[in-house]
Parts: C-alpha cells; sequence; structure tokens
C-alpha cells in the first residue's frame, strides 16, 4: 500500500523539484478552497449628478492588493468573471464562447494575477480594507455553472441567494434603487 500525503507534502516535495539548480525559490500559491477565496465586495460610488447614470465603484478580493475599479453593470460583470477566471475558482464548467478575447484584458489590472496575494495573511489584510465612504454589497459565487453564476449576495444582515448571473443583477438593481 502506497502512504498517503497531505498537500503540504505534496506541495513542499514540488517546490524542492523545481528549485534544485536555482537560487531562487518558487512561490507556492496557498489554494484554500473556502468562501472566502471567492467572496468579493462591491464598493458602490456615486454622487449626486450620477443618480440616473450608470453605476461607478470598485471590486476587491483578498488576493487583490488594490481595488478593480467599474463603469456600470456590464463592465463589473465582466470584471468579476475575469477575476474568477484568474483565481479559477469558483471553476467554471463552460468555457465562454466569445467573438475574440485574446487581447482584451491586455494592459489592464486584469491582464494576470501577478501581484496578488495567496499568502495565508491575505484574509486578515482583506479586513483591513478602508474602502471610504459609499455602500458595499458582498458577493460570494459559489458556482459557475449552465453558462451563469450561482452564490450569496450580503448587505448588511440581509443575504440573498441567487440562481444565475440575472437575477444577481436583479438585485443589485434593486439594492441600488433602494439605497
Amino acid at each position: 500500500m502506497m502512504e498517503e500525503q497531505t498537500t503540504k507534502e505534496f506541495l513542499e516535495k514540488e517546490s524542492k523539484k523545481k528549485t534544485l539548480g536555482s537560487s531562487v525559490r518558487p512561490v507556492c500559491r496557498v489554494y484554500n478552497r473556502t468562501w472566502r477565496t471567492s467572496v468579493l465586495m462591491i464598493k458602490f460610488y456615486q454622487t449626486k449628478e450620477q443618480t440616473k447614470n450608470e453605476p461607478e465603484g470598485e471590486i476587491f478580493n483578498m488576493h487583490i492588493p488594490y481595488g478593480i475599479p467599474f463603469c456600470g453593470l456590464g463592465d463589473m460583470m465582466m470584471k468579476m468573471n475575469r477575476i474568477y477566471d484568474l483565481l479559477d475558482y469558483p471553476q467554471s464548467e463552460l468555457k465562454m464562447r466569445l467573438w475574440d478575447d485574446t487581447e482584451m484584458w491586455k494592459g489592464t489590472l486584469l491582464e494576470n494575477d501577478n501581484g496578488w496575494s495567496y499568502e495565508e495573511d491575505a484574509v486578515e489584510r482583506f479586513r483591513q480594507f478602508d474602502t471610504g465612504h459609499g455602500s458595499s454589497v458582498y458577493v460570494e459565487t459559489r458556482f459557475r455553472r449552465y453558462g451563469s453564476w450561482q452564490g450569496i449576495l450580503q448587505v448588511g444582515k440581509k443575504k440573498l441567494s441567487y440562481r444565475s448571473a440575472l437575477e444577481f443583477l436583479h438585485y443589485i438593481v434593486g439594492y441600488l434603487e433602494n439605497k
């Protein structure tokens, strides 16, 4: 019988294999597949002139050391999906069919995940985010199945489950109209 090895032991072995003959040790990602990984905090900024226009704000995640700005709900959802793709969580069941997305993210904050933190202290840094004034919504997309999203949206103590990206969008629009 073969001995079972823990994930930590496996990562240590793989790291040693990669660093033989190299003076620089690569950083191993901590793939902690808990709810915290996919939680996004969406911060909406709204001025008096902006009440009839598309909402603007920033998207935060515990692995991203800066906010990802968005302008409009479509832009917000595209960037959320890109963050999920870069995190590879929640994993997408289907590859999205696009005209041509090869250059879409080039030169943007979401071109790749360089500079993102996959260390254990990322949770603490996320809790310390100062998002200033405005309103925040927490989004926990748990699945990306059937070409859509399923998860939980939280505002204050109120939680709503969404079964599709369209339902999520309806919740966001309702929230923005009532705040």
